[in-house]
């Protein structure tokens, strides 16, 4: 089956970056539950590190690993990687990239993408400010830093499948669900809300309890890598090229109009996660049921009333994710994979 990955490059340390794996399935989207995966995406190393280019190859690498280990575990091909980062420095004659240009012209904000000479002097007065007794979270250019991340996860992926870049804030934009920060109270869910009219997911209340495990991190991080993965499984006729996609200077947007509008749940529950409430502790006796539905995360097919309970006897006999016709065989590898 062919899978769509998009990415929201992240350089915090010591938080996971956010990549989001799916599969369509009658035209609807379907992000895999990367959070219950054993393997868990690589860490960022934070700004500081991402001035090495040996710790972003490595943090390339690792990427790369776990998106091949992903697909491998759940025998998927990957089509198309889209990346929220600039996939290479500006070109050295330019001031302002195209793509970022024809941002200008739609005036939707962004930061400008730094040459390789600038960044060489930026890397210099980076570790000048570290020299000095500056503090990290005053490092110079820090909004920018994350793209040398950015440009190694490129490179590194480009042999895995082909590599575009994308522009989350400029998707809500063009999505108009962009009023509020996507960090301010449910705006991630409300820009979700937006996509589900053209993925087919999340459409009803108990995908919308899914939303939690596409991948670890925040909720808005989540929705910018579905909404990444979401581009990338786009046919190249139903994406739009801000820029010069032949010099690897585009960011890519949706091109609405050509797209399918699904029917989906147009009011939803927000969850704990994005609505925190007072919650009394459990007893020792609640603690051990399950307590939500849950899609199958290897199979996407059937649904659990309870969480992880019959989760042996469907990897037994029922699951299509889960290869082979051993039981003991199958429940094993279920769960090695998801419990």
């Amino acid at each position: 089956m062919d899978a769509y990955i998009g990415i929201d490059v992240a350089c915090k340390k010591d938080k996971y970056c956010p990549i989001s794996i799916c599969v369509k399935k009658d035209g609807i989207l379907i992000p895999l539950q990367l959070a219950n995966e054993r393997a868990q995406s690589p860490k960022g190393l934070g700004n500081i590190a991402t001035l090495s280019e040996v710790n972003n190859l490595a943090y390339a690498a690792a990427i790369k690993k776990y998106i091949l280990a992903i697909c491998k575990s759940h025998q998927l091909n990957p089509v198309c990687i889209a990346i929220d980062s600039p996939l290479q420095p500006r070109a050295e004659n330019l001031k302002r990239r195209r793509a970022e240009l024809e941002l200008d012209k739609r005036k939707i904000s962004c930061y400008t993408t730094p040459s390789k000479a600038d960044f060489d002097n930026i890397i210099v007065k980076a570790n000048h400010h570290i020299v000095s007794g500056g503090k990290a979270n005053k490092l110079p250019h820090s909004m920018q830093i994350f793209m040398l991340a950015g440009f190694a996860i490129a490179n590194a992926l480009k042999d895995v499948a082909p590599c575009i870049e994308i522009y989350p804030h400029a998707t809500v934009k063009l999505l108009d669900v962009a009023g509020k920060h996507k960090t301010k109270d449910d705006q991630a869910y409300i820009q979700l809300q937006a996509l589900s009219k053209f993925t087919g997911w999340p459409s009803t209340q108990c995908e919308w309890d899914q939303v939690p495990y596409i991948c670890k991190g925040p909720t808005h991080d989540k929705v910018d890598a579905y909404s990444a993965a979401w581009i990338a499984s786009l046919a190249q006729s139903d994406r739009l090229a801000l820029g010069g996609p032949e010099a690897s200077d585009a960011i890519w947007l949706p091109i609405l109009e050509r797209l399918v509008v699904h029917t989906v749940l147009q009011k939803f529950t927000p969850t704990a996660e994005i609505m925190p409430t007072k919650r009394n502790k459990k007893t020792s006796s609640e603690t051990n049921i399950g307590e939500h539905t849950k899609l199958c995360p290897a199979c996407h097919a059937h649904m659990f009333k309870r969480w992880p309970f019959g989760w042996d006897a469907h990897a037994a006999h029922k699951c299509t994710g889960v290869d082979g016709v051993n039981i003991e065989a199958r429940k094993r590898i279920y769960k090695e994979r998801f419990l």
